[in-house]
């Protein structure tokens, strides 16, 4: 089993200007007539989306919420991927004998 160490977020001011500038110069398609959700995500969804990542997160803030957090990272062997990077969040229960939880995305 590979080692289980500490983990801090910590994403550059750099990846951060670049995401600020691929927001901006973002051009979004035509929307289809009365699509709604058949087609993906409403447009003005979406565009509320990107003005609220562009104008308004503050993402230095949700950084520091993160890292407040037990986190972690360790490797796992996957088939047919070989060993892949996880970051995990370690949180016990305060309640004695609660049922364990386990959130993935990905």
């Amino acid at each position: 089993m590979a080692p289980i160490e500490p983990f801090t977020l910590s994403i550059p001011d750099e990846k951060l200007q670049q995401l600020s500038q691929k927001l901006a110069n973002t051009t979004f398609p035509d929307e289809l007539d009365e699509a709604g959700w058949d087609h993906g995500a409403p447009l003005t969804d979406i565009k509320r989306l990107t003005r609220y990542w562009l104008e308004s997160y503050d993402w230095r803030k949700a950084e520091a919420k993160i890292n407040d957090l037990p986190n972690y990272k360790t490797q796992i062997e996957v088939d047919g991927f070989g060993s892949i990077d996880i970051h995990f969040v370690h949180q016990k229960s305060p309640i004695q004998g609660a049922i364990p939880l386990l959130f993935s995305h990905g």
